[in-house]
């Protein structure tokens, strides 16, 4: 266990925008080799805007299932604010529900089809899953949703696999990424109405939830080096 939370906290944040920057150029590079029209593009996404417009439920079941495959959590709440600009209350509001049930899918994923399965899968040999102490649990939690780079939909199967208490999992997963949620719907909803005040509240959340992970981890550093003088 030791070694995992290790790993995890020398996970650094540059590969993170590295990957972002790879992605960012990537789209840019395809996008001119493909001769791609932009009027067509814009006239496609107002279609695709139009459609979600009616048709609310479609995107709320795709925020839902979508983060729990590699697909960019921020890109969906940010989406979500331009489409719901109209309503933000009921922007953020939908966003923080479907984020609670993503939380709920991929853990219950992890912590019983998928962790039974590589049980059996170890059945034959002497390697055993470890059974985690309650304070390496909350350790693992918290590392995993505090350490910037660690992508959403691996912070939640690690912590069901591991079979972290839910509840922990549900609140430091709602007061670390909902917040931040909540920051991108408002972000969205400004560039959706091109209006500077839902883009600075979108920001404000964003910056409170760093300020959140950052007077949390302060916190367990000093409780770890108070542990630390103790013995």
């Amino acid at each position: 266990m030791n070694q995992l939370i290790s790993i995890l906290k020398r996970l650094p944040v540059r590969f993170g925008l590295v990957g972002a920057l790879f992605v960012g150029c990537a789209v840019l590079v395809s996008a001119w080799l493909l001769r791609v029209d932009v009027q067509l593009a814009l006239t496609l996404w107002k279609s695709i805007n139009t459609f979600l417009i009616e048709h609310p439920a479609v995107f709320f079941i795709a925020m839902v299932i979508l983060p729990a495959l590699p697909v960019p959590t921020s890109a969906l709440q940010l989406t979500a604010g331009i489409i719901w600009r109209d309503q933000p209350l009921m922007a953020c509001s939908l966003c923080l529900v479907a984020m609670m049930m993503n939380l709920s899918l991929t853990y219950w994923i992890a912590a019983g089809p998928a962790r039974r399965l590589v049980e059996k899968l170890l059945a034959a040999t002497s390697y055993r899953i470890p059974v985690l102490p309650h304070d390496d649990q909350m350790k693992l939690v918290l590392i995993l949703k505090l350490t910037p780079g660690i992508p959403f939909f691996i912070q939640n199967y690690l912590s069901g696999f591991f079979r972290a208490p839910f509840r922990l999992f549900l609140v430091v997963s709602m007061l670390s990424n909902g917040v931040f949620g909540v920051g991108m719907v408002l972000s969205g909803v400004g560039i959706g109405d091109g209006k500077l005040m839902p883009a600075i509240s979108g920001l404000s959340f964003i910056a409170l939830s760093a300020l959140l992970t950052y007077l949390i981890r302060e916190w367990l550093t000093k409780r770890k080096n108070c542990g630390v003088h103790r013995h």
